[in-house]
């Protein structure tokens, strides 16, 4: 059972416990609207977040439609206040920590997307049991730390990365739907999962998900503010990257967007950003290609090779700031891959730290003592 006190109580343990964390986070949000809005003060910032996330909570939808939303306004709120006392947020801290960049994408940015991005693959079987990779991938100032167990709940593992999309539409609902939270209470499948997530197609995104069940279901999503595009995997197998589509809708509104960015930004079609996109979707064709050659022997080593792939004829999945333009930015940094063992509740991960990249920095394995293996 939800309750405001427990929900509030929840998160303000977490969040003491990974305090220092939680505000460096804070304050990587807060540095970027500084570089978006130049000249106001970090206060001033806080209290247009902080606006926004009221506005936000304030519009609960119709909820003979989301019957699921009953009372959820107030454990989100519950939350958010935990979460501040818990890290010992200051104002401006707290309001940017509940709002992420949802303010910056939908007032200021103009629906300017993110290049490259990160990554996910799943083995349904291995000489390990079923295995699940990701790649962070972001500039290298974002704070993170260890990887937490990979589940929703006892059934569902759900994987998201960005889409990357540029110029998208903005949906008319702003409630802060906690998806992570609705699924891992109301759904026990792949196909319940996709249900929801497609009845809430409003609420949640944009990004590119995979979302797998106990018993090796696998759908890849790729998902726009409003629009949808649900694909199965035939054999259990599957994975997501960001910043491309395969869903033939969804890769032709992709298609559509980019259009319209450059020419809204009077850009020619041979440019940094062309350029980025189509190391994205390179990088997909390249991934099908090497899940392709892995299937036919599943190996905990075979995924290692997919998830840090790093090939000068044949592409990247793994990123280490490449210049893919002469004179163009650099593209984002794999600040940190994480292999799960889902059988035997294990972490195998590497950490980008200082100039070392993060596939020369294995890190030790985590043991996740207190969650339901996969068998």
């Amino acid at each position: 059972m939800w309750t405001v006190s427990s929900a509030y109580e929840r998160a303000r343990k977490a969040a003491e416990r990974d305090a220092d964390s939680r505000r460096r986070t804070a304050d990587y949000l807060l540095e970027i609207y500084e570089g978006h809005l130049p000249g106001m003060s970090r206060e001033e910032i806080g209290k247009i977040l902080a606006e926004s996330n009221q506005e936000r909570l304030d519009a609960v939808p119709d909820l003979n439609k989301y019957p699921e939303l009953r009372g959820v306004r107030e454990i989100v709120d519950a939350e958010w206040r935990g979460h501040r006392d818990g890290a010992k947020l200051t104002a401006a801290q707290s309001a940017a920590s509940c709002n992420g960049l949802f303010h910056l994408h939908r007032h200021i940015s103009g629906g300017i997307g993110r290049e490259t991005g990160c990554s996910s693959v799943f083995f349904p079987e291995s000489d390990r049991g079923p295995i699940l990779a990701n790649n962070l991938d972001s500039a290298p100032g974002e704070p993170f730390g260890a990887p937490g167990w990979a589940a929703l709940n006892e059934h569902l593992v759900m994987q998201a990365v960005a889409s990357g999309i540029f110029g998208d539409e903005l949906s008319p609902e702003i409630f802060p739907v906690p998806m992570d939270m609705l699924l891992g209470r109301y759904t026990r499948s792949t196909d319940e999962a996709v249900e929801m997530l497609e009845r809430y197609n409003l609420f949640w995104g944009p990004c590119n998900a995979m979302v797998i069940d106990r018993d090796r279901q696998v759908a890849m999503i790729e998902k726009s503010a409003c629009r949808i595009g649900v694909r199965r995997s035939p054999d259990g197998f599957g994975f997501v990257t960001e910043m491309t589509a395969e869903e033939p809708s969804m890769r032709a509104y992709l298609a559509e967007t980019r259009a319209a960015s450059l020419k809204a930004r009077d850009l020619p079609e041979e440019c940094s950003d062309t350029v980025h996109w189509r190391d994205a979707d390179h990088r997909r064709e390249l991934m099908q290609e090497l899940l392709d050659e892995a299937r036919k022997n599943p190996t905990l080593e075979g995924l290692r090779r997919i998830i840090q792939f790093r090939d000068p004829k044949r592409g990247k999945v793994c990123y280490n700031g490449e210049i893919l333009t002469p004179g163009g930015p650099p593209c984002n940094f794999t600040l940190r891959t994480t292999i799960w063992l889902l059988r035997e509740g294990r972490a195998m991960w590497w950490a980008k730290e200082g100039d070392k990249p993060s596939f020369e920095n294995r890190k030790e394995d985590i043991e996740f003592k207190d969650v339901l293996l996969w068998d």
